[in-house]
């Protein structure tokens, strides 16, 4: 029987062992290239869940768990430090196709493999198997606690996760689709810091989708013949298995996930700002002012990063594009409470190689938006790396399809984005007549995205229907959505000129079917 203990006369779980656990990432890749990511942590258990019965490798949960797990609880994971694993990757027949050498992840249990064997398109299941630790701190730890806990399995060779992998093949010439999360797919109130803090709390039941989104994102799946879905969010890492379930819960199939990893962030300030005052070389060469302006300029840039998106989200595209067909489409979805609008209009002129090694480093350095800096020279270097790497595999190609931004009540109107991003744009270039460039398009929500791509003939306008359909009776922006206000909407959607066809059709449909 469980034991608890009592606290206010509430029964409380005495953790009574730990199990040792991989938290993956499902992975989007192409024939020959392919980067499966994820930790090994430990998380403290009851007795009863050690049955491996109970446990879901997939989602790194107990069975029952999936709506009781918050980010705060993952924020306590205990990480492994450098795991030694191994990974093997099984067809949809559950045949080996290939099984990865030993490898060795770092000190915060961070992974990550890169597969370059040729494996056809198609689905697969990859497998994460503990091998031990390349730590002696790590062992130590194990040690001591084994000799409390003699029948743990936190030693043992033994598989700790899986996660689905899609490849697709070489010559994939449809869609690919990325969506930011926050105020793109979810309600997350973001304008006050009880909002933000109260999203570190919340179960995935809590979670609320924007109106339409769900049944957007399979119908836009359904419609493009399965088209990949990828989120990306500057949420921490911790946010994964409550995002995960939210996502499952919402009935949403997805190829992958990209969260912030923080804590790596945070040690980064530290190391780099000892380095720049302490550094004894550059205090000769530069004098003790270089080094602690630049200390500072780290620190100011850095410590923004950890509630800012822009270095984040624009090397995290550059790198997802890596793996990607050069023929794909990508459909771009965020909005305007942060810098997507920014991120993704840099994405392109990146990859389109219109600004290049140093000039592009020192662009980004130097690049302040909104009042901020944005960019630390070591992401400025790292984005130039990127930039050298897509354009070796891809050409000078820019690979997106079409960007649209929701507009909520949190964020600037379309004016003042265009001036904001006309602020900081490189001066020479005019992004509006630039060829192959794609400007995002300011639009309202599930409907304002579909009517845009219905226009585009990526959706079929059945499921522009079954959208608006799904809209009724749900919020959005503080407001219902009755019958008064989706007439409204149908009329005044922001479009662009091959979507307004398409709009007038559905507000006639609207309007005489709620008359």
């Amino acid at each position: 029987m469980e034991e608890t203990e009592s606290i206010d006369e509430k029964p409380v779980k005495r953790v009574k062992d730990k199990k040792r656990i991989a938290v993956c990432s499902n992975s989007l890749g192409r024939e020959g290239r392919t980067l499966i990511r994820g930790q090994v942590v430990d998380m403290g258990i009851a007795d009863i869940t050690k049955a491996d019965g109970l446990w879901d490798l997939m989602t790194g949960l107990l069975h029952g768990q999936e709506n009781e797990i918050t980010p705060f609880l993952d924020f306590s994971l205990a990480p492994v430090r450098k795991p030694i694993l191994t990974i093997e990757v099984l067809n949809d027949k559950q045949k080996k196709v290939f099984e990865s050498p030993e490898f060795v992840g770092d000190n915060d249990g961070f992974f990550s493999y890169e597969l370059i064997s040729k494996l056809k398109s198609g689905v697969y299941t990859f497998y994460v198997t503990f091998k031990g630790s390349d730590s002696y701190r790590q062992y130590t730890k194990d040690v001591a606690y084994l000799n409390i806990k003699e029948d743990s399995e936190i030693r043992k060779i033994t598989t700790v996760g899986k996660g689905k992998l899609r490849i697709l093949s070489e010559k994939y010439n449809s869609y690919i689709i990325t969506s930011d999360i926050d105020q793109t797919y979810l309600a997350t109130q973001l304008g006050s810091k009880s909002g933000l803090l109260s999203a570190i709390f919340e179960t995935p039941a809590e979670k609320i989708p924007l109106p339409g989104m769900p049944v957007l994102y399979n119908l836009l799946r359904k419609d493009t013949k399965e088209s990949p879905l990828s989120f990306i969010s500057a949420s921490p890492h911790y946010f994964r298995r409550s995002i995960s379930m939210t996502i499952k819960n919402h009935g949403i199939e997805y190829e992958s996930l990209y969260l912030k990893y923080l804590d790596g962030t945070v040690k980064g300030v530290v190391d780099k700002i000892t380095h720049s005052i302490f550094n004894l070389n550059e205090l000769l060469s530069e004098g003790v002012d270089v080094a602690l302006d630049r200390a500072k300029k780290f620190f100011g840039a850095t410590f923004q990063s950890l509630f800012d998106q822009m270095s984040y989200k624009l090397s995290t595209l550059l790198g997802a594009r890596i793996y990607q067909p050069t023929k794909a489409k990508e459909i771009l979805l965020g909005d305007n409470t942060e810098s997507d609008y920014l991120i993704f209009s840099l994405y392109q002129i990146i990859l389109l190689g219109l600004i290049q090694g140093k000039e592009l480093e020192d662009y980004l350095y130097k690049l302040n938006f909104l009042g901020r800096d944005a960019v630390t020279r070591d992401y400025a270097k790292k984005i130039c790396r990127l930039q050298d790497e897509n354009i070796a595999i891809h050409g000078k190609v820019n690979s997106v399809h079409s960007v649209f931004i929701n507009m909520t009540n949190l964020g600037p109107m379309a004016n003042e984005m265009e001036q904001n991003v006309l602020n900081v744009f490189p001066k020479n270039l005019d992004i509006k007549t630039t060829k192959d460039f794609k400007m995002y398009v300011p639009t309202e929500g599930a409907l304002g995205f579909a009517t845009n791509l219905t226009g585009l003939g990526v959706l079929e306008f059945d499921s522009l229907l079954e959208i608006t359909k799904d809209l009724t009776g749900k919020w959005l922006n503080g407001k219902v959505l009755d019958e008064k206000y989706l007439v409204s909407l149908t009329r005044n959607l922001s479009v662009i000129p091959k979507a307004e066809k398409t709009r007038q059709e559905l507000y006639e449909i609207v309007k005489t079917a709620l008359a």
